[in-house]
């Protein structure tokens, strides 16, 4: 089907920008006293927040257990994203269930930005901060026992300039292959419930925008890693399913659309 949707509000990407993803990275899983990370097997499956999946989660979160991102090369970011796949456990919040750190030596962590657990369905807790630069390690602590945490995700965040054109399509792709047997019977491969791909046009936007967009597209290599992209009320989890196109409108400004491809994990 293909439906059209009405204008969204206050949307934006959040994008891995310290290339966590890299297999020559180190994700490592450790606790938190005062400033300084200490590597130990503390966690069940920690790589699960580290692996672009958001269907599975680790497990034996305690008070003070942390998960530490080691990148190859000075990184900057300036918001974090964290998936919870269910229930996160805490009835009660104060919006400092967990911590996020930065810097350049794991003994030697600061910039302390506190934020809130998940809710008791599966959900997204967004955190912004004042950007830091030049970091090689970031690190999340967990203040309190939680479940169901399945993806961290570092970086920036990129706000919409203006809001896409009110035509936001969206339409479902079922990735169906059709088949011909010998005998001419014809027949069908379903792989999955199919995914919706989210279609937004911008029709004036300013060169600052555009490098913007540019940036964010390099940093996901295309369509090779996921991100979080938020319409105003939902926030999803989806992939590029298209390199963007720019067509110059008039002197420094431009048009273009995105193609988003939903993610199922």
């Amino acid at each position: 089907f293909n439906t059209n949707k009405g204008s969204i509000m206050a949307s934006y990407f959040i994008y891995d920008s310290i290339n966590q993803y890299r297999s020559d990275n180190t994700v490592s899983e450790g606790t938190f006293s005062g400033t300084t990370f200490t590597a130990s097997d503390s966690l069940t499956n920690h790589e699960r927040v580290a692996d672009q999946n958001i269907g599975t989660a680790m497990s034996g979160v305690t008070a003070n257990d942390a998960i530490c991102y080691q990148v190859g090369s000075a990184a900057n970011a300036d918001a974090l994203a964290m998936r919870f796949s269910g229930d996160c456990g805490i009835g009660v919040q104060n919006g400092s269930e967990n911590t996020i750190r930065f810097g350049t030596a794991l003994d030697g962590l600061s910039g302390a930005v506190n934020f809130g657990s998940g809710s008791t369905v599966a959900s997204w807790r967004i955190k912004t901060f004042t950007e830091v630069t030049n970091k090689t390690k970031f690190c999340v602590e967990f203040n309190d026992a939680q479940n169901n945490i399945s993806e961290i995700l570092i970086g920036r965040k990129l706000d919409f300039e203006v809001e896409p054109d009110v035509n936001v399509q969206s339409s479902i792709d079922y990735e169906n292959s059709i088949q011909r047997s010998l005998g001419g019977v014809e027949y069908a491969l379903n792989v999955n419930e199919g995914q919706e791909i989210h279609t937004i046009s911008f029709q004036n936007i300013s060169s600052t925008f555009k490098a913007n967009l540019i940036t964010m597209q390099n940093f996901l290599r295309g369509e090779s890693k996921k991100f979080v992209w938020n319409d105003g009320t939902t926030t999803h989890w989806v992939r590029l399913d298209k390199p963007m196109t720019f067509t110059e409108i008039a002197d420094g400004r431009f048009s273009t659309q995105i193609v988003l491809r939903q993610q199922i994990q």
